[in-house]
């Protein structure tokens, strides 16, 4: 576990300050582990450690280990007690009006339980940033610390009426070539969709109206008549409900938009990042497909 937590913190100076033990007594009982191994585990960069091939297939060993603690439910101190403190939560800013309610909730249920949450549109790793667990969209980065997928999030193209009865409503994924898109950075980075072609066959992908790097401008500028949109079913409930939006049903099916958090990995997960992550996962999962 003292080589677990030494790869977490990816420095022995980090991991000597999270235990609370020298970094010579950290190095000398690493240096005994690889003697063990007959292997060495650990590449010692000037800034940050990095895995070995034998060391990368320890570490996988104790995250079963890890994962085996969790479900032994072994907790130091009973539940009630673990579930007070401070939970700090970093997550993109247009994700908090999606799930205020759920939030709201878990703070009602543990009232013994500070919640501190950062509004960030930027990666942020716990190693790095004082954040127990931070919240992602898309295609999680490559990271040391356990990672959960929280929930898949169904996606579909809307408009507005306005936009639909000026431009005609299309029901073919090569009608959207016609019509003005408002995409997201991130959609064009992953290549979320086949990008779409002149309609007279010209083979030069045809650029969108707009690009941009924030979700909830993405569905403003669609709101403003601009054009049409692929967004997550769950940001668009209550437009879609108030006739402000509608959803275009076309003959292709967007993949889902993959929430997951990544936390802070000690011996096991605190009951609290646990129970918070439980209760935000039962949350998207359930207004995800209401």
């Amino acid at each position: 576990m003292l080589f677990y937590e030494t790869v977490n913190a990816r420095s022995i100076n980090k991991a000597s300050a999270l235990l609370d033990m020298p970094k010579s007594t950290i190095s000398r009982r690493l240096r005994m582990l690889e003697q063990q191994f007959n292997s060495t585990l650990l590449k010692r960069g000037a800034r940050s450690l990095s895995l070995t091939e034998t060391g990368r297939a320890l570490y996988q060993r104790c995250l079963s280990i890890v994962a085996e603690l969790e479900k032994a439910n072994l907790q130091t101190a009973a539940i009630q007690e673990e579930m007070s403190g401070v939970l700090r939560i970093s997550m993109p800013s247009f994700f908090v009006g999606w799930v205020a309610e759920a939030i709201a909730d878990f703070a009602r249920q543990y009232p013994a339980l500070r919640l501190e949450i950062e509004a960030l549109n930027r990666h942020v790793d716990v190693s790095e940033e004082p954040f127990d667990l931070a919240i992602h969209f898309g295609k999680p980065a490559e990271t040391f610390h356990p990672t959960r997928l929280l929930a898949e999030l169904p996606r579909n193209f809307y408009a507005t009426p306005g936009y639909l009865k000026k431009h005609g409503t299309p029901t073919r994924y090569s009608e959207l070539a016609r019509h003005d898109m408002i995409a997201h950075q991130f959609q064009m980075r992953d290549k979320v969709f086949p990008w779409f072609t002149k309609p007279d066959g010209d083979a030069t992908p045809l650029p969108p109206r707009a690009v941009v790097n924030n979700a909830v401008l993405v569905r403003d500028l669609i709101l403003r008549d601009l054009g049409i949109g692929l967004m997550p079913d769950i940001m668009c409930l209550e437009d879609v409900a108030d006739g402000r939006l509608v959803r275009v049903a076309l003959d292709w099916q967007s993949p889902p938009l993959a929430a997951s958090a990544t936390y802070l990995a000690r011996r096991y997960a605190p009951a609290k990042t646990r129970a918070f992550l439980d209760h935000l996962s039962a949350f998207l999962r359930k207004r995800a497909y209401c």
